[in-house]
This record gives structure tokens, sequence and C-alpha cells, in this order.
């Protein structure tokens, strides 16, 4: 009876649990089913748990989409139309522009552009007229390539032409060509990759979490070991202040972000990464300071005596005594730091202008349009990846984590 008893609590416990784990993870699901539809909208009072159409396409356009970015390169290619020489002046009438911007030896963009009329300069003192083929040389911004892949604008300058007309040698210099929604662009998968909107604020986000992790350990492992093994004055009530500082001060809100944003701008450090990073990183080293110091707390002070009778340093002792023994909770430390600095999202918006900004301030500007106008598809795949790094973070380091958190140091 007792045995069943046990049985049915065990089968009901596990139910609950279950039914738990579905109610958090089903946001997760259905913005993964979302990001997998070939068309979707939130203004839906249909949920469609099992996807009937799956389609990769929101995916391979937040990872090697152009989305609008800008593209300037020096490009090389051929040039052919009607062209005119008279007074020194170069016309080329139904030309036809064909060429290639490279990245080193590889190709990024091939490209093709029909324009009524171009014109330029030349040396040439000869009256000519014929059919114009010939080399072109210049440097090609795009900012807008359609879906159609014609180019929604562009823009041609510096572009120097070398060819013939009837058999008579001609080199100029044309005026600049606009380009508004025609011609033809297509990115190569290397292309695709360098000009990504996702992978350049992918990389501003690697910077910040980076610096942020390593700032933090660098402050917080000499700290946590002074307050847990060194005995000076006002320890406690310096370790106390230490945290309850930071939490006075995070709740000035909107009043600290003001103050914070008018020193960085007086420092020169508004818009810079690294700075951004320093600010992340004093705002977590109370905590973790505080979480390190338990951690440290737990290990066998004899280790550390026993290095001191043969003659090591502290530094030493942190080096190859403490770091060793200590992995789990400066793992922890570096997990959250790293969250902190891949997650926020205020600061970030406050002091980073477009080009610097990170991921998870780039997949806001994503709600720019509010109901319909949104892209779900996109913004769907783009938040699952932005939260890939993360998932995988506490994979490899989960047995670190658990052991940091519930402070499983050697004991005596």
């Amino acid at each position: 009876m007792i045995k069943r008893r046990d049985f049915l609590r065990t089968i009901l416990m596990t139910g609950l649990a279950l039914f738990v784990m579905f109610i958090i993870l089903f946001p997760v699901y259905y913005i993964f089913t979302v990001s997998i539809k070939p068309v979707s909208t939130l203004a839906t009072t249909e949920i469609e748990l099992i996807p009937k159409n799956v389609t990769l396409d929101a995916y391979k356009d937040v990872l090697f989409g152009f989305q609008g970015s800008k593209l300037v390169g020096n490009f090389s290619g051929t040039i052919s139309g009607l062209g005119e020489v008279k007074n020194g002046r170069l016309i080329i009438r139904n030309a036809e522009i064909e060429g290639v911007i490279k990245k080193g030896p590889f190709t990024i963009l091939k490209f093709r552009i029909p324009v009524p009329i171009v014109s330029g300069s030349t040396q040439s003192n000869e009256n000519l007229k014929g059919e114009f083929r010939g080399r072109i040389e210049g440097v090609l911004t795009i900012t807008k390539i359609n879906r159609d892949s014609s180019i929604g604008f562009g823009i041609i300058k510096d572009a120097k032409v070398s060819g013939s007309i009837n058999g008579n040698e001609i080199s100029g210099v044309l005026r600049p060509i606009i380009v508004r929604n025609k011609g033809e662009a297509k990115l190569t998968n290397l292309g695709k990759f360098v000009n990504s909107v996702f992978f350049h604020h992918l990389k501003n986000s690697l910077i910040l979490a980076l610096l942020t992790v390593t700032l933090t350990l660098l402050f917080v492992v000499p700290a946590a070991y002074a307050f847990s093994r060194l005995k000076f004055f006002g320890r406690e009530h310096v370790l106390y202040f230490y945290l309850m500082f930071t939490q006075v001060a995070g709740g000035l809100g909107i009043a600290g972000l003001i103050a914070l944003y008018g020193i960085m701008v007086k420092l020169g450090l508004f818009n810079k990464l690294p700075a951004l990073a320093l600010v992340y990183a004093a705002g977590s080293v109370p905590f973790n300071t505080w979480l390190l110091k338990s951690y440290i707390d737990s290990i066998n002070p004899d280790f550390d005596e026993a290095a001191l009778i043969d003659g090591a340093t502290y530094l030493q002792i942190i080096r190859y005594v403490l770091l060793p023994m200590a992995l789990p909770g400066i793992a922890t430390v570096a997990v959250m730091s790293f969250i902190g600095g891949w997650t926020e999202f205020i600061l970030a918006s406050l002091l980073l202008e477009q080009a610097n900004q990170p991921l998870s301030v780039w997949i806001y500007t994503l709600m720019g349009g509010i109901g319909r106008g949104i892209d779900w598809n996109y913004f769907a795949a783009a938040t699952l990846l932005f939260a890939l790094p993360v998932f995988v973070m506490f994979m490899l380091a989960q047995k670190y984590i658990r052991s940091g958190l519930t402070l499983g140091g050697l004991k005596e």
C-alpha cells in the first residue's frame, strides 16, 4: 500500500513538473513555430502548434540577408553603349555596366546596371561617335537591394573608363551615376556574410560581453580573495556597504542614467564599446564579489597557509592555489557577467550609436513598425539566434554553475 502510494505520488509530481515546464517553455516554442512559418503574424486568433508548411527562409534572411545595410567597395568591370566624344566630353547612351566587388581574391558582389546616359570628361580632342566598349573601375555604394535583386538605391563615384570608339582609344572620368530601383545585384555567400546586419551586431555583442567578463574577473577575483582571507579594519562593514551602495544606486533610475550619460559624454567615452563594458563590469562587481567570496570561504584556508610557508606570494596563491580550487565559483561569475553584458539593453541604447549597438538593441529596432507592419518571422528567428549563445554557455558550464551556486567547495 505504501509503495503504491509512493508510486502515485511520483506520477503526480512528475506530471505537475511537466505541466509547469510546458507553461514556462510554451512561449519559446511558439516563437520557434513562428520563425519557421512562411508567413506569420501575431495578429491572429489561431494558434498553430504544429506548422503545416516549414521553411528556414527567416533564418537565412537574418544570417545572410542584406536588409538595407550599406555596402561600399571598389569595383571593376565592363561598360558598353553608344559613345560620343565632342569638345573633350564623353557621352555614353544606353550604357550597360557590369562589374564585381571583391574582398581580396574573393568576389562578394556581382552587378549589372543599365543607364540611359552617362557622361564625363576625356582628354581626347577628336569628335567621335560609334559603339563604345571598354573597362570601368570606381567605387560603388549600395544602401538597399530589393527582394527581386534589383538595386533599390546606389551610386557610382570616381568611375574611370577606358575603351575604344571605331578603333580609337578613349579614356575618361565619369560623373557620379545614381541608381534607383533598377539593374541587378547578387551577393555571393561570402558577400552575404560580410554584409549581414546580424553578424555586424553580433560582433558588437561579443566584444561587450567578453570585455565585461574579463574586466569583472580582474576586479572580482582579487577582491573576493581579500574579503575572504585577509583581516583588516572594517572588512564586514565595507563588504555590506559595497553591496548595498550598488542597490541604492540602481534605485536612482532615470536620474542615475542622466548622470552616467553626462559623465560619459564629458569624458569622451560616448559610443565606445570598451567604456560601456567597464560600466557593465562596475555594476556587476559588488554582487559577484559577494558570491565568489562565499565560495572561497568554503575552501579550506590550510592550502593558503601551506603555500605561504613555502614562500608563495598572495598573487601566486591566487593563481596556483585559488583559481583551480575556485573554478566552479569563477565559472559562475563569468557566466553571469557574460549574460549581463549580452542581454543589457537600456545603457547600450543610451550610450551607443547605431553602428556600435549590440544585438539586444538591434532586435528592439525590428519592432519599429507596430502591428501588422512587423516581419514576425524575421523577428522570431532573430530573437532565438540571440538567445542561442546563452543557452549553449549554460549547457557547457552547468556542472560548474550548479556547484558554484551551491557553494560546493572543498571540505576539511
